[in-house]
């Protein structure tokens, strides 16, 4: 397609040289008339100036725009903050975080009130044959779980934004920070490293805070009303729930103080990770060149290795601490229904109130089972907050 530019054998080598140079810098001036002042690219050279062609052009107005503002300054999010904590990250959303908390107290309030319902519906009306006392509990029941679901979508919707917004500000003000170090810093620390704070760090940050946290804080407030309720409603019966805490209170000793060493490894492992790969990946020529593909693969081996280790360890903590939890609400569930049963055959209870203290006593452990899903993603997100507020406390130009 561009037979000019190639050499012809009757030509002499140095009219060749000079046609050749001659045209170069015709393209040079046509390609620079073109893409006129203030409109080079960031490759620079001919192509760098070149001006965009039309289907870059049509491609780039087909993109979707974002149909909000995060609404936080720029200025508060790239701030240097030496006293940087999930304190100082959560203060400028206060309002909304209330809000999404006040939700969350609804969503737990709802799901005590269902075996109330429920019992109320058992003893004034199925007991004494009440059919229109039966279907007025149904209903309130009914009326219950759909607000339940309405109070569920706007939780979600005010708890995602919000998250949102704090992981932009989280990742403009880590960026920020990266900028105002010194280069010194960039010589201590790996490559590999630094972009584990950016992606691996900031991503359990946030996968906690927009889907674990809402579980975390509803599962408490569920186990929290239902203790009361419990004691409430029968506080005799209560007594046989309450004594297993002292055994579920220290086996989440136990499991807290040998899961979180565990999960501190996994992050500092993880890392090392990243930065031989970053690093093998940015030096691929070097490792070419000397022909260290096969050690630079075997070190990289023994690493994944070890983070698969202790991933291993800290997940079969995990597998022993949950089930556990679940044999004993079992346990729990066997001993009130033992006991329920020989109060409702003496009159002393009725059959409502054992059937409404053993859904309360699936709520309680049922909680303790959601925080099984999101423990992992809580200490992951823990250790990514304490090494971005190492990073954010490390003073600009050292």
């Amino acid at each position: 397609p561009t037979p000019h530019l190639w050499l012809r054998p009757e030509e002499d080598e140095d009219e060749q040289l000079e046609g050749t140079a001659v045209r170069a810098a015709q393209a040079l001036a046509e390609a620079a008339a073109t893409s006129g002042p203030g409109r080079a690219g960031p490759g620079g050279g001919v192509l760098g100036s070149a001006p965009p062609s039309p289907e870059l052009l049509a491609g780039l107005a087909r993109l979707p725009l974002p149909a909000a503002d995060p609404e936080v300054p720029t200025e508060q999010a790239v701030a240097a903050d030496a006293r940087f904590g999930l304190g100082a990250l959560l203060r400028p959303f206060r309002l909304p975080l209330l809000l999404g908390l006040l939700l969350v107290a609804l969503d737990a309030g709802a799901q005590i009130t269902v075996p109330v319902l429920v019992r109320y519906g058992v003893d004034r009306g199925v007991a004494h044959q009440a059919g229109h006392v039966l279907l007025a509990a149904a209903a309130a029941a009914g009326l219950v779980v759909a607000a339940n679901w309405l109070i569920g979508v706007a939780q979600v919707r005010t708890t995602g934004r919000t998250g949102e917004r704090l992981l932009y500000t989280l990742r403009v003000k880590t960026f920020a920070q990266l900028q105002r170090l010194g280069l010194d810093y960039y010589e201590r620390e790996l490559g590999g490293r630094i972009m584990t704070r950016m992606t691996t760090d900031v991503d359990a940050l946030s996968n906690f805070l927009q889907t674990g946290l809402i579980t975390a804080v509803v599962s408490l407030l569920t186990v929290s009303g239902v203790l009361v309720a419990l004691l409430v409603i029968d506080a005799e019966l209560a007594l046989v729930l309450l004594a297993a805490l002292p055994l579920l209170i220290a086996a989440t000793a136990v499991f807290r103080h040998y899961s979180v060493p565990a999960y501190r490894e996994a992050r500092e492992r993880i890392s090392a990770v990243n930065a031989c790969l970053q690093e093998n990946v940015t030096a691929i020529r070097v490792t070419q060149a000397f022909r260290r593909e096969q050690r630079n693969a075997a070190d990289f081996a023994v690493l994944a290795r070890s983070f698969r280790d202790s991933r291993l360890r800290a997940q079969r903590y995990m597998g022993t601490f949950f089930p556990f939890v679940e044999f004993l609400g079992t346990l729990c569930s066997a001993a009130v229904l033992t006991a329920g049963a020989a109060q409702v055959r003496s009159g002393e209870l009725s059959a409502g109130t054992l059937i409404a203290f053993l859904l309360y006593v699936e709520l309680f452990f049922s909680p303790i089972q959601q925080l099984s899903q999101v423990f992992d993603g809580y200490q992951q997100a823990v250790v990514g907050l304490g090494r971005l507020r190492a990073l954010m406390n490390t003073p600009a130009g050292t």
